[in-house]
């Protein structure tokens, strides 16, 4: 075989490597994206639940969520079922909160009338990036662009949007899920400089003890407020340990939103926390497609840049790609000529 052919036969090998792989990627994300959950949820999963009624001295008139996710980003219900959750977990009003969009406000709309006397239900999104995570409640839209890494400029002006628009400003986990972009995030003080009216305190079982202690000591200018952060029950959060309580005039979103405003909330925490024993389905095509699965969440997250995307991670990566390709092509080469040795003997 001439050096050329040899040239052609490799490329064109290495032409249909490549095609296969990115089709592989590429069904990988979309699959973990909008393939079918592990779980089968229904409108009905929760009705069977009495709701919850956390045990305190003081009475509340709202335990309110300020911090939940649909099928519009990520999370695995649709509003419908976010609702029926919510109603089962014992929450009398929360914010729908989904990533980078208000495209479910449509529903929130709907429902919000249909569910008027059971929940209240709040117009929210959740401004996530690379360095700060934050929800704003109370929204009516959204048009601005949305920065993987905002400079503090831009953080500044989606924080003044949001407020010209009457939204509450919430950071969201700042003690667990920042840790790892330390020298990228802003400090306590810049976010309350530029407006952030309260810290999340709880969005699991355990305290978020720092910003607590900054909540404290800035008690007049910050508030305190709890969120699950809820994407799908039956995994990161198949319990609730905690609820926001505040007295609202009447029950109305705006009312809420009035005393959200004024930082007028008190937090309840069960340690124990509530178990979710909602009644759902196992989806056998999850299953088949698990590994697509896995592996589309990691370049998912790799793509958003929360696998740290760096010159040594982007050489590893193509060292392994192509050190595959090498592997594949070398087994026949191999094979062949132990064939050829054999015959020769």
């Amino acid at each position: 075989m001439t050096k050329w052919k040899v040239v052609r036969k490799y490329s064109l090998h290495l032409l249909a490597y490549m095609v296969i792989t990115i089709i592989i990627m590429a069904f990988s994300v979309l699959m973990n994206i909008y393939g079918p959950q592990e779980n089968k949820y229904f409108d009905d999963s929760w009705n069977h639940i009495t709701p919850y009624v956390p045990e305190t001295n003081v009475t509340y008139n709202i335990l309110f969520d300020q911090h939940s996710h649909s099928k519009y980003s990520e999370g695995a219900l649709t509003v419908r079922q976010n609702i029926e959750w919510h109603i089962s977990m014992g929450f009398t009003a929360f914010a729908l909160t989904d990533h980078y969009n208000v495209r479910n406000s449509a529903d929130v709309q709907e429902l919000a009338e249909e569910y008027k006397d059971e929940i209240i239900i709040i117009q929210g999104m959740e401004w996530t990036t690379n360095r700060i995570h934050m929800n704003f409640i109370g929204l009516t839209h959204w048009d601005l662009k949305n920065p993987t890494y905002p400079t503090d400029d831009e953080i500044q002006i989606a924080i003044d949007e949001a407020h010209s628009q009457g939204a509450v400003v919430v950071v969201n986990h700042f003690d667990g899920s920042m840790e790892d972009a330390e020298d990228i995030i802003p400090t306590r003080d810049q976010l309350l400089s530029w407006g952030a009216d309260y810290f999340e305190i709880y969005s699991g079982a355990d305290l978020e003890e720092d910003s607590y202690e900054f909540c404290l000591e800035n008690n007049d200018s910050i508030g305190m407020i709890t969120g699950t952060d809820m994407h799908s029950p039956r995994s990161d959060n198949s319990r609730v340990y905690a609820w926001t309580a505040l007295n609202a005039d009447n029950f109305t979103a705006e009312a809420v939103l009035k005393e959200l405003r004024a930082q007028n909330t008190d937090l309840i925490n069960n340690p124990q926390g509530v178990k979710d024993d909602g009644i759902y389905g196992k989806s056998p095509t999850y299953v088949a497609l698990q590994p697509f699965y896995g592996f589309g969440d990691y370049l998912e997250d790799f793509h958003l840049g929360m696998g740290q995307v760096n010159a040594v991670s982007i050489v590893v990566f193509f060292i392994y790609y192509f050190g595959i390709f090498a592997l594949i092509e070398l087994i026949p080469m191999v094979k062949k000529k132990l064939k050829l040795r054999k015959l020769e003997e």
